[in-house]
């Protein structure tokens, strides 16, 4: 009997117990191993899908916003003249004041001119006049046009002083309004008489309108002292 035999018989022990136990250690030291192997690799698998997840949501692409049309300028361009409709009516105007000396012209071939200014007392004769210190204007109206002209709707006005309260018209003395036809070529004359304080002379616009489907002409100017 050999001395390993006597110390196996000592302890107890069979010998092919020893590799077997080596053995059993080395499976689970390889166990452990390839555990932790196979742990890196999930963890490795892993990574890129929560790499290319987040790298995904930096860089997506947000959805354009619509583009704002741009802003047409305003046109510079003047607005077209509003068409004239010929049947639609006539609606008269005045005229540019024109010194009491000047001539007016209605723009259809008529033409008047004041031909006096005299201070006079007035004539009260018809309902609700009152006779007082007054102006007589005597106004020319010449036929510049082919035709006859009526002059039967002529109108003659009078207003004074800075506020152009208007002249009270009076009977007289002399006055010789308009009336019957005008021939081409011809010239009429008719007499006017306005109740005026002195005070207010300073400052005298007279109208003439001679149809009321055309303009009405202005004279502007001083009158006559009283």
């Amino acid at each position: 009997m050999t001395l390993d035999s006597t110390e196996d018989q000592q302890s107890g022990r069979p010998r092919w117990l020893v590799p077997v136990a080596i053995g059993a250690g080395a499976l689970v030291l390889a166990a452990v191993v390839w555990a932790a192997v196979a742990s890196g690799a999930s963890d490795e698998d892993a990574a890129p899908t929560t790499s290319a997840s987040s790298s995904a949501t930096v860089t997506s692409t947000p959805e354009p916003e619509p583009s704002a049309s741009p802003t047409t300028p305003p046109s510079t361009e003047p607005a077209p003249a509003p068409s004239t409709d010929p049947e639609a009516p006539f609606v008269p105007g005045t005229e540019p004041a024109v010194p009491l000396t000047s001539t007016a012209e209605f723009g259809t071939g008529m033409s008047a001119r004041v031909a006096g200014l005299e201070s006079v007392a007035g004539v009260a004769e018809g309902p609700g006049e009152v006779a007082g210190p007054s102006v007589r204007v005597s106004v020319v109206l010449t036929n510049g046009t082919g035709a006859a002209a009526s002059l039967d709707s002529t109108v003659v006005n009078l207003y004074a002083g800075e506020q152009l309260a208007p002249g009270e018209p009076l009977s007289g003395p002399g006055v010789s309004v308009f009336t019957g036809t005008l021939a081409p070529g011809a010239s009429a004359t008719g007499v006017y008489v306005f109740r005026v304080p002195p005070d207010l002379r300073d400052h005298l616009q007279i109208t003439v309108s001679y149809d009321p489907t055309a303009t009405t002409v202005l004279f502007e100017g001083p009158g006559p002292a009283a």
